[in-house]
């Protein structure tokens, strides 16, 4: 399994793997996953570009299409949704939103 089939689980069955679905929950989780795929040696392109990029993607998407001016507080992609969102459940959405469109652009570069 590699970090986008990871996600699509989590976003299937977010109580499945959080006790309480929050950003930083399932932050925590997915960290902690490719952690563990990076250094078991089991991680594959997708799950390197997802740690390498993902935080990068997410604060040029919001400042491309929330807020131009959005000056990153945290290099944590989870705080960087919560602070352009209103609440926890509208912070999930956008990150599983993300998420897709992220693989989406990689499976194009491949």
């Amino acid at each position: 399994m590699n970090i986008k089939e990871f996600i699509s689980a989590i976003q299937k069955r977010p109580k499945m793997y959080v006790e309480e679905v929050r950003l930083d929950y399932i932050y925590y989780l997915v960290i902690g996953y490719l952690g563990s795929n990076l250094i078991n040696e089991s991680g594959c392109s997708i799950d390197q570009k997802f740690k390498a990029h993902f935080s990068n993607w997410i604060l040029e998407w919001v400042r491309k299409n929330v807020d131009e001016s959005y000056e990153r507080k945290s290099f944590f992609w989870y705080q960087i949704l919560n602070d352009v969102t209103s609440n926890e459940n509208e912070a999930t959405d956008l990150f599983f939103k993300l998420s897709n469109m992220f693989f989406q652009e990689v499976d194009l570069e491949e």
